[in-house]
């Protein structure tokens, strides 16, 4: 716990002026906090939001996370975090657990009803970790055990956005395929559908009662119309769109 006399050090009203003495809280000197940022992957910076009620610990991680090129947004609870109006690239959420108001299990399933929600890594006290594993059900990417290690917490951090860069394309990317599949025509679509299967011409032309020059002209329009020169990467396009026939 801090000493209140470290607590006085700390002007109110903004996370950004801090005093040295809450670097410790995360188990290092500031001179070594600093060369672990600076040894860190300088690529651009991720958008990243601490959601935590121990001020210490709030103010102190962010010092870290700006020191190593991340942006970084503080919420002192989940009501707080929950109300603000976040940034559209909000790529991590830090999430305590404990926390009085809405808890970190109440965040998560709050989060559960956002179609574009950022990667959650779970902070955690000791003994917490059947809650950590709660929170996983919920969706949470990772949980980090307090204190936890700066350089294991950056390269959580930085495993963490890329899982969400990576879901934010594969999720583009099946908008994109499906705005190809839907721009088809309803016979190429069966048609599709067929070949998704794995279905042959002469299948595919006896199921839609279709001669199979036809299905071969569907076939044909439909690489033209999604843009691909081969079966495999129409195919590849139905997946994504999840034009999966049963």
């Amino acid at each position: 716990m801090m000493g209140a006399a470290q607590l006085r050090r700390v002007r109110t009203g903004t996370d950004q002026n801090i005093s040295r003495p809450f670097r410790p809280v995360l188990g290092l000197c500031y001179k070594d906090a600093d060369l672990i940022a600076s040894n860190h992957n300088m690529s651009p910076g991720h958008s990243i939001a601490i959601v935590d009620d121990d001020d210490a610990v709030r103010v102190s991680t962010a010092r870290l996370l700006e020191s190593a090129g991340h942006r970084v947004l503080s919420f002192s609870s989940g009501d707080e975090f929950l109300q603000a109006r976040l940034p559209d690239n909000l790529d991590c959420i830090l999430l305590d657990m404990r926390m009085p108001g809405l808890s970190g299990l109440d965040v998560l399933r709050a989060l559960g009803d956002y179609e574009h929600a950022p990667s959650v890594l779970v902070l955690t006290g000791h003994g917490d970790i059947p809650m950590a594993v709660e929170a996983m059900k919920l969706g949470a990417i990772d949980f980090i055990e307090k204190p936890y290690a700066p350089k294991a917490l950056l390269a959580a951090i930085d495993s963490a956005s890329e899982h969400h860069e990576q879901v934010r394309e594969n999720m583009a990317g099946s908008r994109e395929a499906q705005a190809l599949v839907e721009a088809l025509s309803e016979r190429q679509r069966q048609v599709l559908a067929g070949i998704v299967k794995g279905r042959p011409n002469k299948l595919i032309a006896y199921d839609l009662d279709l001669s199979i020059r036809t299905v071969e002209a569907y076939r044909a329009q439909l690489l033209d119309r999604l843009g691909v020169r081969s079966t495999a990467e129409a195919v590849r396009i139905a997946i994504a769109a999840g034009l999966v026939p049963h």
